[in-house]
């Protein structure tokens, strides 16, 4: 019940200072993998590139990318109060040209730890809103991967990138 009543607190007092994007009528920002097939094609001919495309076909970057969604994802639902330590997911995520999410898909995995799909769908509601990535790129761009959390990725300072 608390991370129901956090996540509402945290979906009303954000909406304000949502950012805007790109959106397809019909189409939620947020649901689960399987729902509104109908609308994939169209989100595949909106968002044509793929992940590595942005960062010119290297995998070591575009591996270093995704890692850092999925950290801010983890930050995100730290600042939130929302635990979402032991789940785990299959991530379709859609981004506009300028970095912002346009729609993210998630389906639970099996051994994923149990939270309420309900709960899951404002978290990340809230997180797509306000997130805009790293990197953008001249068309919209799809990366579909698995997700675990925590991710047991550390961010690069500078300070730890002399010391490795």
């Amino acid at each position: 019940m608390k991370y129901l009543l956090s996540i509402t607190l945290i979906l009303l007092l954000d909406s304000a200072h949502a950012q805007p994007h790109v959106q397809t009528p019909g189409l939620p920002e947020v649901f689960l993998i399987g729902e509104y097939e109908d609308y994939y094609l169209s989100l595949s001919q909106q968002h044509p590139e793929v992940f590595l495309s942005v960062y010119n076909n290297n995998i070591d970057n575009a591996f270093k990318g995704w890692s850092e969604l999925l950290m801010d994802i983890e930050d995100f639902a730290a600042d939130a109060k929302f635990d979402i330590k032991g789940v785990k997911l299959w991530l379709n995520v859609y981004f506009n040209a300028d970095g912002t999410i346009s729609n993210l898909a998630f389906y639970p995995k099996p051994n994923s730890r149990n939270i309420p799909q309900d709960q899951l769908v404002a978290f990340f509601k809230n997180f797509v809103r306000q997130y805009r990535f790293t990197e953008t790129y001249t068309n919209g761009f799809q990366h579909s991967s698995g997700a675990s959390f925590p991710t047991f990725f550390h961010r690069t300072t500078p300070e730890t990138a002399r010391n490795n």
